[in-house]
């Protein structure tokens, strides 16, 4: 692969190209087009969802995403692949259904409205 093929895939990975796109219209193979841009992605920092390159802002975080719509994207695509570690069995204090409550083992209600019903049983709040 020459140095403006190279050149070439990373300006049609940003503007958002897939990579059978790509090696279409470059004459390579899909697989050659794939590992370049794994072990690029190895070298500098790209989104982990579109594969642009990203921009590291001094003494932050190093960001993962391009944007919040490509994060969730991302997120939304793999949510049960996730292993959901703080997640406790609760029982509502107001009406008494079981329900699960992330990452909080300490809430008491399952919902705004039971809990103002709980907290007020005459049906109204202050």
């Amino acid at each position: 692969m020459t140095d403006e093929q190279k050149q070439m895939i990373q300006d049609m990975r940003a503007a958002g190209q897939t990579i059978p796109q790509i090696a279409a219209v470059l004459g390579l193979s899909a697989n050659t087009v794939k590992s370049y841009c794994q072990r690029a992605r190895k070298s500098k920092d790209y989104c982990k969802h579109c594969g642009v390159l990203l921009v590291q802002a001094p003494g932050g975080r190093p960001r993962k995403f391009c944007s919040d719509k490509c994060r969730y994207a991302w997120w939304d695509k793999r949510r049960d692949q996730m292993e959901w570690r703080a997640v406790y069995p609760v029982t509502c204090a107001g009406c008494g259904v079981k329900f699960e409550s992330y990452g909080n083992k300490h809430r008491k209600y399952c919902s705004h409205p039971c809990y103002v019903r709980s907290r007020w049983p005459q049906g109204g709040a202050p």
